[in-house]
């Protein structure tokens, strides 16, 4: 009876401790590589925004212009900043339109009211008159899931495990001249990122998912993209709701997801692996723009 107490007590200790290490791993990756502010505890009434943003022709570069951003509304209702991004690629929304963003910023308010009335306010409205476009989206980003993202993607890894399931990394390419030109050049693109010194890529995913059988054969291509995730260390950042904002496309989901790297990024995209998974990708509509951390530099 002692014996079973025993190993009962080190298997729950030792558990404990793997749920301990695997939060500070993900905290590692969101504080350093992705430049991430997020509290992991906030009030039930916290209200992140996402804000699209494309820079005049004649405008400074996108860092600058989000720092121009940042200081013109730092204080007085502007809300929290938690995480910046110059977009590398764009893939539109079919409603959105075929717009070539600049830079993406997540701000988080105290309530959605409280963003309401900041977005009147002059300070804002002028802050984003120097913008050529720009596309707002609300998000309600539940503590309990996010907090506990890290925990299914142990558990996925510890699954994958204990059935022996083949790696699908290092990523086997897909024979030359076998993808569409513009898939290349989206892997030219993310490569010259990687060149900068480049050791994160945020996705930023607004998702409207669909009739049920577009959910069931899109559900396929999640198991696959997560249990690589799980494998590798790396994955969401946010998960929330989508909340349609003034002028705004309704969405179902916010997702934003971080991912080791632009070069790693443009091998996975041109792997055997995903280009066999990629056709189960199905969404009502889908934004889904790739950017790299620049609140650092702000």
């Amino acid at each position: 009876m002692r014996f079973a107490l025993l190993v009962m007590g080190l298997t729950v200790t030792a558990g404990f401790a793997a749920m301990l290490w695997q939060h500070g791993c993900y905290l590692n990756v969101r504080r350093h590589a992705a430049q991430d502010r997020q509290e992991m505890l906030y009030r039930g009434e916290t209200f992140h925004v996402l804000t699209f943003l494309k820079v005049h022709p004649d405008a400074d570069a996108a860092v600058a212009a989000v720092r121009d951003f940042r200081k013109a509304t730092l204080g007085g209702g502007g809300g929290r900043w938690i995480y910046a991004g110059k977009v590398v690629i764009n893939v539109p929304s079919d409603r959105i339109g075929p717009v070539e963003w600049s830079a993406v910023t997540l701000i988080e308010y105290p309530s959605r009211e409280a963003y309401e009335r900041y977005a009147r306010s002059n300070a804002y409205l002028a802050a984003l008159a120097r913008f050529e476009r720009y596309y707002a989206q609300g998000a309600r980003r539940s503590m309990v899931e996010n907090l506990m993202l890290p925990q299914v993607l142990l558990l996925r890894k510890l699954a994958a495990m204990l059935s022996r399931q083949p790696s699908e990394y290092p990523f086997k390419p897909m024979p030359p001249k076998a993808l569409p030109q513009r898939v290349y050049d989206v892997m030219a693109r993310l490569r010259a990122e990687s060149e900068l010194r480049r050791e994160a890529a945020v996705v930023v995913n607004l998702q409207e998912k669909g009739d049920e059988r577009m959910r069931a054969t899109d559900a396929r291509y999640t198991s696959a993209m997560t249990r690589l995730m799980a494998e590798l260390g790396y994955g969401p950042l946010h998960l929330a709701k989508a909340e349609t904002l003034a002028d705004g496309v309704p969405f179902d989901r916010v997702a934003i997801v971080y991912y080791p790297g632009t070069a790693f990024f443009a091998d996975m995209l041109g792997s055997s692996f995903y280009q066999h998974i990629l056709p189960n990708k199905q969404l009502a509509d889908n934004q889904s723009t790739i950017t790299v951390p620049i609140l650092d530099e702000l």
